[in-house]
């Protein structure tokens, strides 16, 4: 019998879980709005033709189809539903949205993953210029620091950086993309044979250490200053130190890495990417970059523009993990009681009324939940 059976990779949420998951969608959506972000919601059913150019190979879709025989995705990402949104309505940009909702992703069988993510974001549309991932990496600090009690390290990257290099190698693009998954999948034995035709060029020094190139940024600037890169590299690698100053001066108390031998958080980036972890979780708290070309799969002319997803989630679990308990109180009265019982309750931050018939039972209750009893039927709160 399956109809009390949930489908592989969903789970309920009550209690203690879903309040905190509440609050911090509450906290996230008032800063939000504090910096001018533009709610915005998209539906949860999109043409699967929004998604297929990007398909990252790691999920399938959830697929159905309408009365018509279109096929229809339970939507797998909220980025591209943006984009697909502007190119529809015209919307005058520059913009800036904000959004809180749900993705679905069937993960392989057996990963341990989720099938269904709760997501928060910022997409930044029109603008061009540096300020907009500043403002990405702004507030990635700031709700880091009022959501949970962990540090938090953010990682840079660039979305560019190992196709310029290894498109200076070959002009092979079978073999370019080799190269690349075997670098991004840490296939090293793979990865070392692919390279060993590069033996003789002047990059297969840097090219054997590429793999490990990810760390402080002082170690990876002189890394990267010591090795004959490509000139196409360059303006990421100005552009990561300008950002890795700022930093410096605007929040000196954030953790900052740098890695540029893996894979862009998402297909569509193409230049500056950020990841925030957390040493306390599994994962990436939030994840974000440029992303300048995407609007060209729905429109003729492209625009610029920086986004970021957080995993309300996996931050649900730190949250959670970190901050004990509060104990409850269990308000017990009698229903002549009832306004004393509601002055009590407007006092109390974890108080709740306890809708027993007799005292017994209200003990019972109270014992249940782990609460403290306060008894109104017989005058004394501290029972």
């Amino acid at each position: 019998m399956l109809s009390n059976l949930l489908p592989l990779g969903t789970r309920d949420e009550f209690g203690r879980r879903a309040a905190t998951k509440q609050q911090l969608i509450s906290v996230i959506q008032a800063h939000f709005k504090q910096r001018g972000l533009a709610p915005i919601a998209t539906p949860l059913l999109e043409n699967q033709a929004v998604f297929t150019p990007y398909q990252m190979g790691n999920y399938q879709y959830y697929r159905l189809l309408d009365p018509e025989g279109q096929t229809l995705v339970l939507r797998p990402d909220l980025t591209l539903p943006i984009a697909r949104f502007l190119s529809a309505t015209k919307v005058p940009l520059p913009q800036k949205f904000g959004y809180v909702g749900d993705i679905f992703r069937v993960s392989r069988r057996l990963s341990g993953s989720y099938n269904q993510i709760t997501q928060a974001g910022i997409e930044l549309i029109g603008y061009a210029s540096l300020k907009a991932e500043l403002e990405c990496l702004t507030i990635a600090n700031q709700l880091s620091s009022e959501l949970i009690d962990d540090a938090v390290e953010i990682e840079l990257g660039d979305a560019q950086f190992a196709q310029q290099v290894v498109a200076s190698l070959t002009p092979d693009q079978a073999q370019q993309t080799a190269i690349k998954q075997a670098l991004f999948n840490k296939k090293v034995p793979q990865y070392d044979a692919l390279i060993a035709a590069y033996q003789d060029e002047p990059l297969f020094d840097f090219l054997k250490n590429w793999p490990r190139l990810f760390g402080q940024p002082t170690a990876i600037f002189k890394q990267l200053a010591a090795a004959p890169l490509p000139v196409s590299v360059q303006p990421a690698i100005e552009r990561l130190k300008a950002v890795v100053t700022w930093m410096a001066q605007t929040m000196p108390n954030q953790a900052v890495s740098i890695d540029l031998s893996s894979q862009a958080p998402q297909k569509y980036y193409t230049g500056l990417t950020f990841r925030g972890y957390s040493q306390a979780g599994a994962g990436y708290l939030f994840s974000g970059g440029r992303y300048d070309q995407l609007l060209a799969n729905f429109q003729a002319k492209s625009e610029p523009a920086v986004g970021m997803g957080l995993d309300v989630d996996l931050l649900t679990e730190l949250a959670l993990t970190q901050a004990p308990a509060t104990p409850r109180q269990l308000i017990y009265f009698e229903p002549r009681q009832w306004s004393q019982a509601e002055k009590l309750l407007a006092k109390s931050t974890q108080g709740q009324l306890s809708l027993a018939p007799d005292l017994q039972a209200a003990r019972a209750e109270a014992a249940a939940l782990g609460a403290q009893l306060i008894d109104l039927t017989e005058g004394d709160e501290n029972e």
